[in-house]
């Protein structure tokens, strides 16, 4: 396949664009520059979806495409985006060219889509306008037609951005990248459709053997069964390899949205802190209103009772006391019946032990004894007029535990302020903060996670399923004792095709593997700088043509695991292996590359300048920035393969691209 010209007409960056992109054989690169955002992906995408169409549903995703410029100007109704490409694929080994035209029309609210590819003189158009027959007929001729050149589950391989090529280095993913082109690329599937086929015609022909109706239904139930299983294999095989396509194309934005959601739950934690203190803050304050308002309301008991028992605390003190000593002498104090009986034991004895004392009248002396028992200071209250009760408020009046509650409210007044004042401040960080939050979608993190589990599932699936076949085919092969033995060449044949086809193919595959462990080793060599004349052997080990593992090793006899090179080094193993795959396969598709130097080092570009790029196909095209393939250096040393230059330049008034015939300013002439 060669691409020989490409028109863009209202495609996102681009009004009209008309770009030669012949080749000659000593000359197989297209060196197409420009600045970042000047249109060389959009460029890239245009080509790619001119050969497999666009998808375009409604008026949102027909005016993301549209260029912004046109709509400015004259709006969207009844304009078309157009991508057109021409090219030209051997049939039958002769070279036959093609045009195949995609327009896209916004009419009235509705897309109107046409294609047409015109082959010879011959056209096969389809679109909105065709009846279902014509489209599904014309549309089946097209996508063969370009399937034939170049497949689209394989053109990622061809038609790649540099920088994204690392992503492929990964154990699955690398492993059915090879196998896919095994297969398919370099042909494979042609003798897996005949075994298929043989094995298939086979089965007809050994139930029409059996001669018992019985057996031979149950013959062809087994055989029906087996088909369907294969059919269930087939469809959950497809199903692992779009969930694999589906972790490959998410994985680099399921990692940064994991990293953002990460950010963005810190910066959440960080927010709900501020808005806690902030909520924290509001409380207190209200908490101190209500304290506040209690206190007035309790002014007397909190603030006045307080300062009175602080005024009167010595006094009571005293009163207290005096009570304290009035009661303790009173406690020795005799009442009238103690006394006289006291007085009328006591003055019998006297008078019995001293005869001397006269006549002594005991009623005076118990009145002499009560009146001074009376007039004693000992005994006499001062603070009579004070009933116990009083005393006893007074009592607890000064004992009473107290607190000033304005000096605590006080302290939280001032706190309060100085909270206040930062309150502005972390409402604007709060703001800042929001504004800080990426606002993504991250339901494609669990998404991809449910993906995950999916691909496990279905390895396991099919893993059983194909056991479950096994033992189908084990039960199918009892029935060969029940046919009879008679000599027929024909289905004696027809019994070894399948085995034939099975042997054929795994030859194949012995024999390509060499090839591109051969091919891989030298290119490897030459092209992986940190490893360059190290390698010591590329081993591709498979058990059959369904499973492969790709492996490198040093000259030393270690593997060399490729998650452990730098994204670099990842980059220079795919497009190596990219370039061996592409020189050992069946289609000769043109190859593309958007930024071209990725991720590279200087020595990794000198030496895919000098030793990657001049051959690598028959037509290469490549877009690049100065920075990239650069004019000082790097463009003299590629100059002489180039056939064709541009540079793309953004017209940033009329918001569209435009396109001049050299590199930067620099033409293939001058070298």
């Amino acid at each position: 396949m060669k691409q020989k010209r490409i028109y863009i007409e209202n495609y996102k960056t681009y009004r009209k664009l008309d770009l030669n992109l012949e080749v000659t054989s000593d000359r197989p690169i297209i060196l197409i520059g420009g600045a970042n955002g000047c249109g060389k992906t959009t460029l890239f995408d245009a080509i790619y979806s001119a050969l497999y169409g666009l998808k375009i549903s409604n008026k949102r995703q027909f005016e993301e495409i549209f260029n912004s410029g046109v709509k400015n100007e004259s709006g969207i109704e009844g304009k078309t985006i157009m991508l057109e490409i021409t090219f030209s694929g051997m049939v039958l080994g002769q070279e036959t060219p093609y045009r195949l035209c995609r327009a896209y029309r916004f009419v009235d609210g509705r897309i109107q889509e046409s294609n047409v590819l015109n082959m010879n003189g011959n056209s096969y158009p389809y679109g909105s306008g065709s009846t279902a027959i014509q489209r599904s007929t014309n549309e089946a001729i097209v996508n063969k037609i370009i399937s034939a050149n170049l497949p689209a589950e394989l053109s990622n391989y061809f038609l790649f951005d540099a920088m994204k090529t690392s992503d492929l280095v990964k154990e699955e993913q690398i492993n059915k990248l090879i196998m896919k082109n095994i297969n398919s690329v370099m042909g494979f599937n042609k003798y897996t459709q005949l075994q298929n086929a043989a094995s298939a015609y086979l089965d007809e022909k050994k139930a029409e053997r059996l001669e018992n109706e019985n057996l031979r239904a149950e013959y062809l139930k087994l055989t029906k069964q087996k088909v369907e299983m294969e059919r269930d294999v087939a469809s959950l095989i497809d199903a692992y390899n779009q969930a694999l396509n589906y972790a490959n194309d998410h994985k680099l934005q399921y990692e940064q949205l994991k990293e953002g959601r990460n950010s963005d739950d810190v910066i959440r934690d960080k927010m709900h802190q501020i808005e806690e203190n902030i909520n924290s803050f509001y409380q207190k304050e209200k908490d101190y209103r209500q304290d506040a308002e209690a206190i007035s309301k309790d002014l007397e008991w909190k603030v006045i009772m307080p300062k009175v028992a602080n005024s009167i605390s010595t006094e009571v003190e005293l009163i207290l006391n005096e009570k304290e000593v009035v009661a303790s002498a009173r406690g020795n104090i005799l009442n009238d019946q103690q006394i006289e009986k006291v007085t009328q034991d006591v003055i019998p004895l006297l008078k019995e032990k001293y005869p001397q004392v006269g006549e002594v009248s005991i009623a005076e002396i118990i009145k002499d004894i009560k009146c001074e028992q009376d007039n004693s200071d000992d005994y006499n209250d001062k603070y009579g007029f004070l009933s116990d009760a009083d005393v006893n408020v007074l009592r607890k009046l000064v004992q009473q535990s107290y607190s000033n509650p304005y000096l605590s409210l006080d302290e939280r007044r001032e706190s309060l302020n100085l909270e206040l004042a930062d309150i502005p401040k972390k409402q604007e960080q709060l703001e800042e903060y929001k504004r800080a939050l990426t606002g993504h979608d991250y339901s494609i993190i669990e998404l991809y996670e449910k993906n995950d589990r999916k691909i496990e599932e279905l390895k396991a699936k099919i893993v059983e399923q194909k056991n479950a076949i096994k033992e189908m085919e084990r039960k199918i092969s009892t029935y060969d004792y029940d046919m009879p033995q008679v000599p027929d060449p024909q289905y004696d044949m027809l019994c070894k095709l399948p085995g034939f086809f099975k042997s054929l193919s795994c030859k194949l595959l012995k024999s390509k593997k060499a090839s591109i462990e051969r091919m891989m080793k030298e290119q490897l060599n030459i092209n992986l700088v940190i490893y360059a004349g190290y390698i010591g052997r590329v081993e591709l080990s498979a058990d059959d043509s369904e499973e492969i593992s790709f492996k490198i090793f040093h000259k030393n006899g270690n593997e060399i695991y490729l998650s452990q090179l730098n994204a670099g080094a990842k980059q220079t193993v795919m497009q190596v292996l990219l370039k061996v795959l592409y020189e050992l396969g069946d289609y000769d598709p043109p190859v593309m590359i958007d930024t071209v130097m990725g991720v590279l080092d200087k020595e990794s570009r000198e030496v895919i300048i000098n030793r990657y790029f001049p051959d690598l196909a028959h037509q290469t095209i490549l877009l690049s920035t100065d920075t990239e393939i650069t004019t000082e250096t790097d463009f003299k040393k590629i100059v002489a393969y180039v056939a064709r230059t541009y540079t793309l330049h953004r017209d940033q008034e009329r918001q569209c691209t435009t396109v001049s015939d050299d590199y930067f300013g620099l033409q293939t002439y001058e070298f």
